[in-house]
This record gives structure tokens, C-alpha cells and sequence, in this order.
């Protein structure tokens, strides 16, 4: 006796069953993302001011390019602080093991820590 293989529509209708409690599960943090960024949405609209300074950084940011600096080399080294923000054109190269020598680019204390380890610094 051969078992009857299930239908095309059998299998779409088992597949319906098991996707229902995922796609509820992601409906709800739906929900909870919404809820969490309605407040965010009402200030915006009720200061837009404020968020086209915030846009305007983010964008000045974006254009001057974060540090990417390897801060844990020079955590020991009490007197400098990473600016968190990279200086125009002022470059560290590293050896990475994942891409060879590559230019990384940095803010003006960390460049200067990475000098003081003998890097070579590019500006």
C-alpha cells in the first residue's frame, strides 16, 4: 500500500499553519517599535528645528567621517582621548590581518598616540 503524497495546496496550507505564530510574533514587536517611536515622531513634528539640527550633524558627521581610530592600542596611555571624530585627511596604516595594509582614518589624538607606537601617519 502506497501512502498518498500531500497536495501542492496540503503543503502551502502547512506552511500558512507554521508561518501564523511567526508572523504574529513579528506583528507584535511591530507594535512595540511603533510604540516606542510614536514619542520621537509627535516631538518631531511639534520641533522640527530641532530635528534639522540633529540632520545637519549627523550630516556634517557623515561628510568628515567617524573615527575609526583603534582606541584599545593606546587605552594605557592616560593623556589621550579619542576625539571620536576624524580629522581631514589624517590617516593611520595598519597591517590588518583580513586586508593587508590598509589607511585608517583618525582624529588628531589618537593619530598622535599611534605616532608615539611608530606607525606611519599620512596626512
Amino acid at each position: 500500500m502506497t501512502q498518498k503524497q500531500p497536495s501542492l495546496i496540503d503543503q502551502a496550507h502547512a506552511l500558512r499553519a507554521a508561518l501564523r505564530p511567526l508572523v504574529a510574533r513579528q506583528m507584535e514587536m511591530v507594535r512595540h517599535v511603533h510604540a516606542a517611536l510614536r514619542p520621537l515622531i509627535e516631538h518631531a513634528e511639534q520641533h522640527p528645528e530641532v530635528w534639522e539640527q540633529w540632520r545637519r550633524e549627523r550630516d556634517a558627521e557623515a561628510e568628515l567621517g567617524s573615527c575609526h581610530c583603534l582606541c584599545g592600542f593606546h587605552r594605557g596611555q592616560v593623556d589621550v582621548v579619542c576625539a571620536g571624530h576624524a580629522a581631514p585627511g589624517v590617516t593611520v596604516r595598519f597591517d590588518s590581518p583580513s586586508v593587508g595594509p590598509t589607511d585608517v582614518r583618525m582624529c588628531h589624538p589618537c593619530a598622535s598616540a599611534a605616532l608615539e607606537r611608530g606607525e606611519k601617519a599620512h596626512a
